[in-house]
């Protein structure tokens, strides 16, 4: 099985691409459900029929469904939140909407997530593709399994032993129920199923994540922001889609300017996603909506390359704590430390090897310093960043 994820800044034109994706691999022959998990959906729109919460048959081979975060959310974690509602409305004396209080940004969207856990242990597909909300929202939704971990690992045992213990005691002193064994069963395994999820969207081999992006300079500069926070914390990129592109004849007269602009993209987008494959499609006569043209769309973007391929294993970096000094470490196989140059400019660092030029768009932790020094060693490559 592969699940392929597709995420980008609004408005890129992710949902077309991931729908394009999902028609064209299931024309191969394949078993593919693609889901969306924005809750500004509009996958229904871009494949031009109705979808519901469940998956609809779109053509033999493909399913698609849009997601219900409050339905998601409701199985997720229902008895821990009518316990926490049923505490709440006893405190509040009526004076406050206990159901708005308990309305915690994201997580109706974190608990949708775990449909793409439900698809893949169904088993009943080949390819699962996720349209997923736009990169900075999605990402923090991925770093709350590591959170509600720690949470559940250190804070939920002395709880439950102190319910145990004293509960019925605090229970009559003040009138705040007892919480049954279920509330935190139903918590502790919602944790595991989403470090569960978590692990399968870390395999390189069974999941990459697919940033979709535009060739406008300010565009262009979040996708490498998302690129360095996806490997920041461990999921792997293995395509880039460049989508929109003008053609000549389109840059003609008042768009003339575009052309130079138009061209450093595609240039910083070669240079500043590693290995990962970079898919370009020009901008489309026709509205990207209904099955045929997703077919059509499809076979332009995949004419040489099966879309299922993992096109980049690549861990682009790793950073590491050094008696406070910051190391950003790139693997570099098969080179010697005679064909580098390092430095850096403004956010990014430049990295030059044998005449070819990568940039990286530098981590939060690491961008306000000043680059120290670095070294190469067993096929590594050591940069060290210190405050001034």
């Amino acid at each position: 099985m592969r699940i392929l994820i597709y995420t980008g800044k609004g408005g890129v034109g992710k949902t077309s691409i991931a729908a394009a994706t999902a028609v064209n691999i299931a024309l191969s022959g394949k078993k593919v459900l693609v889901m969306s998990t924005d809750q500004a959906h509009s996958l229904a729109d871009s494949l031009d029929m109705p979808l519901g919460f469940e998956p609809t048959e779109v053509f033999e081979g493909l399913q698609a469904l849009e997601i219900d975060p409050v339905a998601e959310s409701t199985k997720a974690w229902g008895n821990l939140r009518d316990y926490l509602k049923q505490i709440i409305s006893e405190k509040a004396n009526g004076g406050i909407a206990a159901d708005e209080v308990l309305l915690f940004p994201g997580l109706d969207e974190l608990f949708s997530l775990l449909k793409i856990l439900d698809a893949y242990e169904s088993g009943a597909y080949d390819v699962i593709i996720v349209d997923c909300a736009p990169t900075g929202e999605t990402l923090s939704l991925l770093r709350y399994p590591e959170r509600l971990g720690v949470l559940a690992d250190r804070l939920l045992p002395s709880v439950r032993s102190m319910n145990n213990a004293l509960g019925g005691l605090i229970s009559r002193k003040t009138q705040v129920p007892k919480p049954r064994d279920q509330v935190f069963e139903e918590f502790d395994k919602l944790v595991k199923r989403l470090a569960q999820l978590q692990k399968i969207l870390k395999n390189r081999e069974l999941a990459s994540m697919r940033i979709v992006t535009t060739p406008e300079r300010i565009v262009m500069d979040e996708a490498r922001r998302s690129y360095t926070w996806i490997n920041e914390y461990d999921f792997g990129v293995d395509a880039i889609y460049v989508n929109k592109i003008y053609p000549e004849e389109a840059m003609q007269g008042y768009f003339a300017g575009w052309t130079d602009m138009q061209a450093e993209s595609l240039r910083l987008a070669e240079q500043s996603f590693g290995d990962c494959k970079v898919f370009k499609l020009m901008l489309q006569e026709d509205e990207l909506r209904g099955i045929e043209i997703l077919k059509s769309v499809g076979c332009e973007l995949y004419a040489e390359s099966d879309p299922e391929t993992v096109f980049s294993r690549e861990q682009a970096f790793r950073m590491e704590d050094e008696q406070g000094t910051r190391l950003f470490i790139v693997k570099l196989p098969y080179v010697s430390e005679k064909e580098i140059d390092v430095s850096k400019d403004g956010e990014d660092l430049i990295l030059v090897v044998r005449n070819q030029t990568r940039r990286f768009h530098l981590p939060d932790k690491v961008r306000r310093r000043k680059m120290t020094d670095w070294s190469f060693d067993n096929g590594e490559l050591c940069i060290r960043f210190d405050y001034d």
